[in-house]
């Protein structure tokens, strides 16, 4: 696993930065729907509901994104 997680706002942070106005809500549900890679390796989830996500699955999700592969 990774040795770095940011929290959500910290990814959304990253991804509106990127020119995206995605709000905390939508990345929540874009990690839950796998946009953000593979559980357990890119991303998980807490037993408290909190979702953690790497550096490299956001700077992936981001990548797509500008590709108009997300």
């Amino acid at each position: 696993m990774a040795s770095e997680w940011l929290t959500v706002q910290q990814a959304t942070d990253l991804v509106q930065a990127a020119g995206y106005p995605d709000s905390a809500d939508t990345i929540r549900r874009r990690i839950d729907g796998g946009k953000f890679g593979k559980q357990g390796e890119d991303w998980y989830r807490a037993e408290s509901g909190y979702r953690y996500v790497t550096p490299a699955a956001v700077a992936e999700f981001i990548r797509k994104r500008k590709a108009g592969e997300q």
